[in-house]
This record gives structure tokens, sequence and C-alpha cells, in this order.
């Protein structure tokens, strides 16, 4: 997918910049990984798929990256991404140059297992919008990871180039509502168990965290031992605070990537909880992060006649 416009358009900006950060096949299959093309001979290896999961974005903070001009492969959520790092001053618009890429939506290895047993890719026949497994053909949509079937911007908002044709907008809710209104139509006491359940899963192994391109901070709350937010122990207690504390540090500035959800070893759904916050943050200050570069973070700014009509 994209292959030909993408390896053309490497051909021509090479020279322009010092790398291109995009994909290139794993060892594994069913796996693309993030791949730093700074040589015409690496080219060839540049690709573009379904299983293209990995946000690109979080390579832009390495000390490396920062001091050199470069083009990076981004489909929606991860332009969102590069903008929230923008208008945090963690990255310089002249050192970037964005190639867009409309995505299908990125495919779950874990649901083609779950319907196909052991996968054989010689057995698969990729395309757009469809597959076929053994001659049989199956929807993509059916099988995508969970932050791609309620993703509500398969197209980057922002690019200096893009790959194809803009695709239609989904018909789904911005950010999927259709996913928290199971959760919303719970009671409060049995929302909070439902979370504290999934939470209490959880090893804290930080992998959520650590995935997060805009988790960027050089010391983490939870790291910090003066003064001590909490303690290393994975209780059900410590566990939601560190969940809930790091949800609230995303909001108005998580662009629903899913990093985070995929990173997991075991499974626990925690984009849902930032999922929420940034629902609250469109319904109360008319705000969705990562859409363009001129209105404000609803968080990052301050007004002494604020009315704060949502403090009772």
């Amino acid at each position: 997918m994209y292959e030909r416009a993408l390896t053309e358009l490497a051909s021509k900006i090479l020279g322009e910049v010092e790398g291109i950060i995009g994909y290139a096949p794993g060892s594994l299959p069913f796996h693309m990984r993030p791949f730093l093309c700074q040589r015409e001979e690496d080219i060839a290896c540049l690709s573009f798929n379904h299983f293209a999961r990995p946000n690109l974005a979080r390579y832009l903070l390495t000390l490396e990256m920062r001091k050199k001009r470069v083009a990076i492969v981004v489909k929606g959520c991860d332009a969102r991404t590069v903008i929230v790092l923008l208008k945090e001053g963690q990255v310089k618009r002249e050192n970037l140059y964005l190639i867009g890429a409309p995505c299908h939506g990125m495919v779950s290895v874990s649901k083609l297992e779950e319907r196909f047993g052991v996968l054989s890719p010689p057995d698969f026949v990729w395309e757009a919008d469809t597959f076929t497994w053994r001659g049989e053909r199956f929807a993509i949509r059916d099988f995508l990871e969970d932050s791609c079937e309620r993703c509500a911007y398969p197209n980057p908002p922002w690019y200096d180039a893009l790959l194809g044709e803009e695709l239609p907008k989904p018909p789904v809710l911005p950010g999927g509502r259709d996913y928290l209104g199971r959760i919303k139509a719970l009671p409060l006491e049995k929302r909070w168990e439902f979370f504290a359940q999934e939470m209490e899963k959880c090893i804290r192994c930080y992998a959520c965290r650590n995935s997060c391109p805009l988790c960027y901070c050089t010391e983490c709350f939870v790291d910090q031992t003066r003064p001590s937010w909490l303690s290393q122990a994975a209780t059900r207690n410590e566990n939601l605070f560190f969940h809930l504390g790091r949800s609230l540090h995303m909001a108005g500035r998580c662009t629903e990537c899913g990093a985070c959800e995929r990173a997991c070893p075991l499974g626990i759904p925690i984009g849902l909880l930032p999922l929420y916050v940034e629902e609250l943050i469109r319904e109360h200050f008319a705000f969705e992060a990562g859409m363009n570069l001129d209105t404000p973070a609803p968080l990052l700014t301050y007004r002494e006649n604020d009315p704060n009509e949502f403090i009772r």
C-alpha cells in the first residue's frame, strides 16, 4: 500500500531532509517496525500496510532527531500527535516534513489469531478494505484494533505531501462514544468498580507510559521521591492512582492513537480512561487535541475572567 508513491517521494526529498522516519517489514510476520531511511539504498525498505501500528511521532523526541530536519510518515492519529508536540514546543516546524498516509485502519493480530488460529502469511492477500484468506474474502473493519474501530480521523489533518487520496470520514461518532456508551450506562459505583477491576490486573510495567508519544517528561510523577506520590506496589489503589493521574496529565492532549493499549501485555483497555477524559474536554471546551495549531489547548491557557462554571 502506497509503496510506489512512498519510494518516489522519498527519492525526491531525501537530499532535502537528513532522514525519513517510516516503516519497514518487521522480523515477525504481520508486524511493521519503525525504520530510519538515510541513504538511497534504504528507500526500497520503506513500506506501509495494515500493520504499520507504531506512532512514529515518538521518535521525533530523541536527541538525535531534534537536531535534524527529517521527514516522517504520519497516519491521522500520528499527525495529530505531531501537532500537539509542536504546540508544546517539543519539535520545530521547520525541522519537519510530514508525509501523510490516509489510513484504512490497523489490523489486530490477536483478532486474526482468534478467528484463523495459527497465521501463515501465504494464506492472506491484502487489499485496502478487504483481504482474502485461503480464497475467502473478509472485511478489514471486522479485524481492526479497537483504537482504529473508533477512529474518526483516517486522514492526517496536516501534511506536506499526501500518499494517495483522502479517505471518506467513517460513520462513527468522534471519540468513539459507542465504546464509552456501555461504560456511561453503568451507575457511578459500577463504573468505578469496572475500572478498578481492570486496573487491578496491572503489573505496573509502565509499557503504556513508555509507548505514549506524549509522555515525554524527564521524570515521571510515579518515579519522584521528593515528594513520593505512590509506592511501587502494584495494588488496586496504587494502580488506579497511576492510571487516573496519567489520564489527567493527558487531558486535552491525547490523540487516541491506541499505543498504550497495544503495549499492555495484559490486554487492559487502558485507552478508555483518556478516551472518556477527551470526551469531557470536547463537551466543556469545544476542543479536540491535534486538529490545528491555532487553537490553544484548554489546560495550557489561563484567563482571570474564566467563569469556572464546571465547578459546583
